[in-house]
């Protein structure tokens, strides 16, 4: 699915993202080892809820709700259900750093 949105700020090109969550054990962020790629996506780091804000949210991006996340600090599982602590964080070309108990990423094309 392609996204095709005017959205203030945003990169006016195909972009790869990682997905990247407050933790509700820690309250650190976490990457998800999700990867997206979208068109006109944020041009940096951007909740999925302020993206979205007003706007229906990607049944592919709403799913990120339920899936769970292991914190490296605590060991512990958990999930963040508000859009606002969930985001888009524009990948470069370097590998990204992930925790090496983090599961490999998921890619997800819009």
């Amino acid at each position: 699915m392609q996204l095709k949105l005017a959205i203030e700020g945003v990169v006016p090109s195909t972009t790869g993202y990682s997905i990247v969550v407050t933790c509700n054990k820690c309250a650190g962020l976490h990457e998800m080892g999700i990867l997206i790629t979208m068109e006109d996506g944020p041009a940096a780091k951007q909740s999925i809820g302020k993206l979205y804000d007003g706007k229906t949210l990607p049944k592919s991006l709403e799913n990120l709700t339920n899936t769970s996340i292991s914190c490296p600090k605590t060991g512990r599982q958990s999930t963040q259900k508000n859009h606002h602590q969930i985001f888009l964080v524009p990948t470069t070309n370097d590998s990204p750093k992930r925790h090496p108990k983090s599961r490999p990423a998921t890619s997800i094309k819009f």
